[in-house]
């Protein structure tokens, strides 16, 4: 009996050490990668980057078996014993084909945004973008002021091609910062708020920009309000699937 109550206290104190701990995010983003450095206890720490890098060949000459490989014939296998399970190639190509669509938002050759392709994008992800916003409602919610921002710089280097555009866009990026402000004082407990380095360009069309930023909270409210926003986006998912099903009802009667 001693031995079980030993186990639970210490399972119990493993938990609240987890969960009542302090997580800090520092996050570093331009326009080519976001890098996300998540620590607990200062010694627990995780790198995630955004998109991913590729993996790189640890032995050249693998390389060289690998290519003599390909040249040497194989022998045929039957499409159902050596072919990939049909669920995980769909779900691969739906994640390829969301990275080619929002991948196709930003174009290289002048540096901008393309429009076009981010209304495609949205006008085919509606009701997935719905659900969502409607999950990240109830996340962002859940977790107003139990945010604190140590620092929050943005950087932006931008150019529309003419002055007089340029101008104004410099005006409304400065407009839209103090609305920004207002916002993430009510929301974050921060001191200084975000800080805005503009950096226009009369003459050239571009676009860049960087993010500095480091976040603090307790990871049993980051749980919490994952819990909640999963519950809620579950919701929207069964009313949609129940709409559907009603709406192939009432069009084939």
């Amino acid at each position: 009996m001693n031995i079980i109550l030993i186990i639970l206290a210490v399972i119990i104190f493993l938990v609240a050490f987890l969960l009542w701990s302090t997580v800090t995010f520092e996050i570093a983003a331009n326009a080519k990668k976001v890098v996300i450095t998540a620590s607990m206890y200062g010694f627990i720490k995780k790198d995630f980057i955004l998109p991913s890098e590729p993996r790189a060949e640890k032995n050249p000459e693998n390389n060289m078996s690998k290519n003599f490989e390909k040249k040497t014939p194989k022998k045929s296998v039957p499409k159902n014993e050596g072919s990939e399970n049909p669920a995980v190639t769909s779900e691969k190509e739906d994640i390829s084909a969301a990275k080619r669509i929002f991948g196709s938002m930003w174009d290289s050759d002048v540096h901008w945004f393309d429009f076009a392709n981010i209304y495609d994008a949205i006008e085919k992800y509606t009701t997935l973008i719905s659900r969502g916003g409607s999950a990240l409602a109830v996340f962002l919610r859940k977790m107003k002021r139990k945010i604190r921002t140590k620092r929050l710089d943005l950087y932006l280097k931008f150019g529309l091609g003419s002055p007089d555009k340029t101008g104004v866009a410099y005006g409304a990026a400065h407009a839209v910062a103090g609305s920004l402000n207002a916002f993430i004082r009510s929301y974050f407990k921060s001191d200084t708020g975000l800080v805005l380095y503009l950096d226009p360009d009369y003459v050239n069309s571009c676009f860049e920009f960087e993010l500095g930023s480091i976040i603090k909270t307790r990871a049993a409210h980051v749980l919490h309000a994952l819990l909640a926003a999963l519950i809620r986006f579950i919701i929207n998912y069964l009313k949609g699937s129940v709409g559907s099903v009603r709406n192939f009802r009432q069009a084939s009667d």
